[in-house]
């Protein structure tokens, strides 16, 4: 018998003491009389025992010389005894119950897992496109139907399985990946120019004419590998043009004009230590701060929320938190010389890092940071190597004549 079962049918605390307690035992568990949590105190002896068993203990306790005393009634029908009059306490318990029943009757949790390429917040709005939502009734719910529109509505969702376990709705999904649409391909031909002006490290035509090679010098806007195909006949000469889509990698080497300068003087927030802290309540966009007056003008103030949510994804629009306010005075410092340089470099250090996450190398820095008067400065040139090719549009030639083509053949 377990624990609910006892509790549900009441059961009672005894002390026994006498001159042979063993046998009042042994005479308990050949009469099948259930007996738990048997302690012994001093020279007397506790233990449980459900009602039932304690009716049938009369006998036992005359043949063992047993005296029984009962120190605690525990369980359901000893709680509705001793709480009889409280008629509010029972007319809220059931109404409570009734209500806990209603409402089991309803969806309270939305649970989507296995999806990646759908958010759950995409597809909770779809999901009340259908009027399935926190609070709907599960008999107007059908899964089938649920799932049959999620497959249609999102193309990369292979399958789907929609059940209601209790008072939640879950929803399993499995997704093929992405469906992109194939972007079209663009037929106007182009030519591979220049962005800067510098030297040519490194090129790999795939596509095109290429009119530069690794190691010559180009300007800006100068074409490096051409759009255009020249058809040559036996003798080397142009009877025709072919158009394509230039393509290739061109790394050049050119170098970067850098300048920064800064003031040697600058203002900084130093707290005071003084701080207000309040309470804040948040409805929607009605707020409510339990707090008092700011200590000065100047400060810092730090806002801690959470949302109340009633389910993993049936979250109300109530938040609460705490709203601390930090006091702060503004003074003005002066950079050291060592300071002002690590800042100079710190702030080059950050540009550097910049171009490199951008795939730039960097092959020379010639920057040179010095002070004057109350002016930091870092002035100077980085050479870098960088991806450096533009596409533009390819200059369209008319073809040669037939006549010229007679006369060349």
């Amino acid at each position: 018998m377990g624990k609910w079962e006892f509790y549900r049918k009441g059961y009672v605390r005894l002390r026994f003491w006498g001159e042979n307690p063993e046998r009042f035992l042994n005479l308990c568990a050949y009469h099948k009389i259930p007996v738990w949590k048997l302690i012994s105190i001093d020279k007397a002896y506790e233990m449980n025992t459900t009602v039932e068993g304690f009716r049938r203990l009369g006998g036992i306790c005359r043949k063992s010389r047993v005296k029984v005393k009962i120190i605690g009634k525990y369980g359901l029908p000893f709680f509705f005894y001793r709480n009889k009059k409280r008629k509010a306490f029972f007319l809220g318990f059931f109404l409570g119950l009734g209500l806990l029943f209603l409402l089991s009757g309803h969806i309270w949790n939305i649970h989507v897992e296995g999806n990646v390429y759908n958010s759950t917040q995409m597809i909770l709005n779809y999901l009340e496109e259908l009027d399935v939502r926190h609070g709907a009734l599960k008999k107007d719910l059908d899964c089938a139907y649920i799932a049959a529109r999620m497959r249609e509505e999102f193309p990369d969702i292979t399958w789907v399985s929609v059940k209601i376990s209790g008072s939640r709705l879950i929803l399993e999904i499995k997704e093929n990946g992405a469906l992109e649409e194939p972007e079209e391909e663009e037929t106007a031909p182009l030519d591979l120019t220049a962005r800067t002006t510098g030297t040519i490290v490194s090129m790999v035509t795939r596509r095109g004419t290429p009119l530069k090679k690794q190691g010559d010098t180009c300007t800006a806007g100068e074409i490096l590998v051409s759009g255009r195909l020249d058809i040559k006949n036996d003798s080397g000469e142009i009877i025709g043009y072919e158009y394509t889509q230039a393509d290739g990698d061109i790394y050049i080497r050119h170098d970067l004009e850098y300048y920064q300068e800064f003031s040697m003087d600058y203002e900084k927030p130093v707290y005071t230590g003084e701080k207000k802290k309040g309470i804040l309540f948040q409805l929607g966009g009605w707020y409510l701060q339990l707090k008092g007056k700011s200590p000065r003008e100047s400060y810092d103030r730090v806002t801690s929320l959470c949302q109340i949510k009633l389910t993993e994804n049936f979250k109300l629009p109530v938040y609460y938190g705490t709203v601390t306010e930090y006091v702060y005075e503004k003074q003005t410092f002066i950079y050291s010389r060592e300071e002002a340089r690590q800042k100079a470099e710190e702030n080059l250090g950050r540009l550097l890092e910049s171009l490199e996450e951008k795939g730039v190398q960097i092959s020379g820095n010639h920057v040179k940071i010095g002070i004057q008067g109350k002016t930091c400065t870092a002035r100077g040139t980085l050479t870098v190597i960088e991806k450096n090719e533009q596409k533009t549009l390819t200059e369209i030639l008319e073809q040669p004549t037939e006549r010229n083509r007679q006369k060349d053949e």
